[in-house]
């Protein structure tokens, strides 16, 4: 009662709606949830350029005709054969023209 008349005095709701509220928020462990999805997302967001590009390769090879993605894995296991067989300052020569 005396709470009551404090509430009311000082235009304060009432403290089981504030209560209520409190336990509305997240506890700890949903906190660090919260804050792994906000990492996580921040980084996806700073390589959303590469993601837009695999996105459009996805979508150039799904329209591709099977046929030519058969003989694209083909020549692929061969230039793969070729790279693991290759000496290293050839392989730094062609990850060189790469980068420019």
């Amino acid at each position: 009662m005396v709470m009551e008349r404090v509430e009311k005095a000082l235009g304060l709701p009432k403290l089981s709606d504030l209560t209520k509220t409190m336990e509305k928020f997240p506890d700890e462990k949903q906190l660090k949830a919260i804050k792994q999805v906000l990492s996580m997302a921040e980084r996806v967001s700073q390589s959303a350029p590469e993601l837009d590009q695999v996105v459009t390769l996805i979508k150039e090879i799904n329209s591709m005709p099977i046929e030519k993605l058969e003989k694209l894995e083909k020549l692929l296991k061969r230039i793969e054969g070729i790279m693991k067989k290759a000496p290293d300052e050839l392989v730094s020569f062609l990850m060189s023209l790469k980068e420019e």
